[in-house]
């Protein structure tokens, strides 16, 4: 797929089917052009350290599309759409998305004991809380002393090691906040792409 048509559907098409044709049910971009051939045995991987089923592991971001869907952090309305592994911005990280509320619960609850039932705060705390009510646990802004459990880590470390780039994990609570996140994104770029 090129960033012509994914471009061309963002006009066309509802935002509910651009996430579901792009960026749910399409193969990874990573897989097809970087680690050949491996996306099923990543995601089979993946679910069975979570305890998860195979279809609540989502690549996303450029790892799957083969460029990025992030708008440009001093031009908010600016979407570069930047390659994946482009020259000048190094190795790309690959994300995945997690949705389970079951891992969604077990985190919080273990963020909950690790700030003393909420009696702590820290740095990224409100932008934590802002991520919280998109039914999404955003690793990023969590404590930076916050331990997740061994399986989340096992996932992280093994391929990070294997494949010598970060592994960004984000658990959503359901499909509805995964889909509503993504839809939003693409209303975005709708809006960018006829403006």
């Amino acid at each position: 797929m090129s960033l012509e048509e994914f471009k061309r559907s963002c006009i066309d098409l509802s935002a509910d089917e651009v996430v579901e044709r792009f960026l749910i049910e399409r193969s990874a971009y990573f897989f097809d052009h970087v680690q050949t051939g491996k996306e099923y045995e990543f995601k089979k991987d993946i679910a069975s350290i979570l305890k998860v089923h195979i279809r609540d592991v989502v690549i996303v971001g450029s790892g799957k599309l083969g460029f990025s869907l992030k708008p440009d952090e001093s031009h908010l309305g600016y979407y570069p759409f930047n390659v994946f592994d482009s020259k000048g911005q190094g190795r790309s990280d690959l994300d995945i998305a997690i949705i389970s509320s079951t891992l969604f619960d077990n985190e919080m609850r273990n963020l909950y004991d690790h700030t003393e039932y909420a009696k702590i705060s820290w740095q990224e705390r409100s932008g934590f809380a802002k991520y919280m009510l998109k039914g999404r646990l955003a690793i990023r802004f969590l404590p930076a002393d916050f331990n997740f459990t061994k399986d989340v880590k096992t996932v992280q470390g093994k391929y990070r090691m294997a494949f010598g780039r970060e592994i960004n994990l984000e658990i959503y609570k359901s499909w509805y906040y995964f889909e509503t996140y993504h839809q939003q994104n693409i209303k975005s770029i709708h809006v960018n792409l006829i403006a």
